[in-house]
């Protein structure tokens, strides 16, 4: 087994997600860990053995498992900072700024932070043992790194022993995957070389230096061809590092394993909060009627965003097949979160869910969380702009939590709607108690569509069994292909054995329609 410690010195991380740097990164990724150990090992000689070790470690086939503690994010704020010394040319020598009597310009940064409950981090490797050349480099490697992400991320890194261990909490799991971590494979090392760029930078510094202070025209004319001939593109670089491969990690199981029937849609949610941007008409949150309105804007946006990440990758997000006809399999649906189920509840949008169906490769759903990530902004016309982001875990309200919408391990019997199901056709009769049975047919047989058991009972109403919900005339109707509109309304199921959720039934279950939350008693 291999097992890298590391163990937070001042108590948080400083660290910002990649594509928002706004946001605090957590747990850490692999692929920063395998970066900050590179980093040490360009900057203090670079020893052979330890690339050895470096190569070895970035071509482990499996990634690590991870025991991270629970963190709480710390308010984002903006610091202004003076930026770096500008320069001045005086008679062919450069003189920094800081000697002349001008004000630095301070500009606006933000460092994303979070707080641990505890300090220590492993990363484990179960199935992997290192020769003991590779340990002792690894070691040594470990000794030698002191921040992991930010200067003030200050760290001491360790390769630890079964002892030490803490069972892991975060497993790789592309199936119930809530965030993606970046890992690095063969050729990282390699690659951050080439972007780290050390000797070039050096030779480029010392050439600086000739130029600037040479003594004699000879001497300057022959650094100044040095430059030209060397360096005829500009200044080296020193890139940002990137790696390209990442994985789903997912929370360890806890629950007991019961064996329930679920549905088509996979139990484990990807959870978003909508916050206000830019609102100009002053709403400070959105109520569960606005829900189709930000659903079909969300799709429109990810659609936009997948245009580079697959044919399946576009079926899945759009719900329409190549010819535009509506896929016949299931695909990304939206389930929205709102304040309900309470005696206080007022039907506020908290959030919203993304649900994939169950069995998606791992390619796909790769590429659909890809797309979800370039989209962090909605414009909603009148109701403003909105950010999305993941759902923090020190920001876990009741309603924005997994197993309130779909259940828990032991599933459910009684299940109510939340937003109205849209019916599949219209109920034709006039009289109303044959209508009322046709509807319940019409939700029996969407239950069986979405894989559940045939309801013992329906219930059709129009008010919902969830304080908070809004009366189902109050949600505007979906429209059909023709024009028309479709009934809805809302409905009470009651199963003859528990199920496990999401629950997503009608003509509209895609698009926040139908969707149900199990009742308690």
């Amino acid at each position: 087994m291999l097992t890298l410690g590391i163990r937070y010195l001042m108590g948080f991380s400083a660290a910002a997600e990649f594509s928002d740097p706004t946001s605090p990164e957590w747990p850490p990724h692999p692929g920063r860990v395998f970066m900050a150990m590179a980093s040490a090992h360009f900057q203090t000689g670079e020893e052979p053995a330890e690339r050895r070790a470096l190569e070895w470690l970035e071509s482990l086939p499996c990634p690590p498992r991870i025991h991270a503690p629970e963190v709480f994010r710390r308010l984002l704020v903006t610091h202004y900072v003076p930026v770096n010394d500008e320069h001045k040319s005086h008679k062919d020598k450069t003189i920094p700024l800081s000697f002349h009597a001008i004000p630095r310009p301070r500009q606006p940064r933000t460092f994303a932070r979070c707080w641990l409950e505890r300090e220590n981090v492993f990363l484990i490797w179960p199935d992997q043992e290192p020769p003991p050349e590779i340990h002792q480099s690894l070691t040594q490697i470990c000794s030698k790194v002191t921040r992991i992400g930010h200067s003030s991320s200050l760290v001491h890194m360790w390769c630890a022993t079964p002892a030490e261990l803490r069972p892991p909490n975060w497993l790789p799991d592309e199936e119930r995957a809530t965030v993606r971590l970046r890992l690095p494979t063969e050729g990282t090392l390699l690659e951050l070389e080439r972007r780290h760029a050390t000797e070039r930078r050096e030779r480029y510094g010392q050439l600086r230096c000739a130029l600037a202070y040479a003594s004699t025209a000879k001497e300057k004319r022959s650094a100044k061809k040095c430059m030209e001939e060397e360096f005829s593109d500009g200044e080296p670089l020193l890139l940002r590092p990137f790696l390209a491969m990442d994985c789903g990690y997912a929370r360890a199981e806890t629950a007991a394993a019961i064996s329930v029937r679920g549905t088509v849609f996979s139990p484990h949610l990807l959870t978003y909060t909508l916050e206000a941007s830019q609102n100009p008409s002053g709403y400070k949150y959105l109520d569960l009627p606005c829900a189709p309105q930000v659903i079909q804007r969300w799709r429109e946006a990810l659609c936009a965003a997948s245009n580079d990440l697959g044919a399946e990758v576009r079926l899945i997000l759009s719900g329409h097949a190549l010819d535009g006809k509506p896929l016949d399999r299931p695909h990304l649906a939206f389930l929205p979160l709102a304040f309900v189920g309470h005696e206080h509840a007022d039907g506020r949008l908290v959030g919203m869910g993304l649900v994939l169906p169950v069995g998606l490769p791992r390619d796909v759903r790769r590429g659909v969380l890809v797309a979800v990530g370039r989209v962090r902004e909605l414009r909603l016309g009148r109701l403003g702009v909105w950010q999305v982001g993941p759902v923090l875990e020190d920001r876990q309200l009741l309603n924005l939590q997994t197993d309130v919408w779909t259940g828990d391990a032991a599933g459910a019997r009684r299940w109510a709607s939340v937003t109205p199901v849209a019916f599949d056709r219209h109920p034709k009769s006039r009289d109303r108690s044959i209508r009322l049975t046709e509807a319940e047919a019409m939700l029996r047989e969407a239950s069986k569509r979405i894989g559940l058991p045939v309801p013992l009972e329906v219930i059709v109403t129009l008010v919902s069994a969830h304080p908070g919900s809004p009366l189902s005339c109050d949600f505007p109707p979906l429209t059909r292909k023709d024009g028309g509109q479709r009934q809805h309304a809302h409905a009470i199921l009651v199963f003859n054995e528990p199920v496990r959720g999401p629950v997503l039934l009608g003509a509209g279950r895609y698009k926040g329609y139908g969707v149900f939350r199990p009742l308690e008693g």
